[in-house]
């Protein structure tokens, strides 16, 4: 979140990423920010075309 790749930013994306798939979720809008950062970075999609 401080703008340099960390071990913590590995760890944190995957869940953020996983939580995507959840309907009707928010997230406040600095995590939602940093989740689709985060997505655009390193070129991985989010779930949210298989919300449930």
């Amino acid at each position: 979140m401080n703008g340099t790749l960390s071990e913590d930013d590995i760890h944190l994306f995957p869940l953020l990423r996983s939580l995507s798939i959840v309907a009707g979720l928010t997230l406040p809008d600095n995590i939602e920010a940093y989740r689709n950062r985060m997505a655009q970075r390193s070129d991985i999609p989010l779930l949210f075309d298989m919300e449930q």
